[in-house]
């Protein structure tokens, strides 16, 4: 799961020295500072604790949130909701396709014809969703209370 420190990058104490660091300080309030964040140690252990516990609780109510819409797309009477996510899996895999075969079986009518240029993360976003998509519906098809 994710934590406070990956999230902001640093803990409270640091994010504070990192701060406290930017302003322009004598050396003798810097060193007043500092051991005033080393004297409150474990009441900013204890707060970075209840912020991660906050940040945990979020994540999980958010797909907490994300599951219950999906469970609500898969029971809709509606074909559209239920099969939006399979069509959408299809329209990622026809553009890539068509992207990559059409110039090659097009040039010997239109030679100059090239394939466009995808960004890398288009290719990461459908493997990641293909797979996501195929496991879960393994999944589903494994615990299918039905059969």
């Amino acid at each position: 799961m994710l934590t406070l420190s990956e999230l902001i990058g640093t803990n409270l104490g640091q994010l504070f020295k990192d701060v406290v660091g930017t302003f322009k300080l004598s050396p003798e309030k810097k060193a007043e500072l500092e051991e005033l964040v080393n004297q409150n140690a474990a009441a900013l252990q204890e707060k970075q604790l209840e912020l991660e516990e906050k940040v945990q609780a979020a994540i999980a109510q958010e797909v907490q949130s994300a599951a219950e819409v999906i469970k609500a797309e898969a029971q809709s009477q509606s074909w559209l909701p239920r099969n939006v996510r399979p069509l959408l899996a299809l329209l990622f895999g026809l553009a890539i396709v068509f992207n990559v075969y059409v110039p090659v079986v097009a040039r010997y009518w239109s030679p100059g014809l090239q394939p466009l240029p995808l960004d890398p993360w288009l290719y990461k976003l459908v493997t990641i969703y293909m797979t996501g998509y195929v496991t879960v519906r393994t999944v589903e098809k494994m615990f299918d209370k039905d059969k």
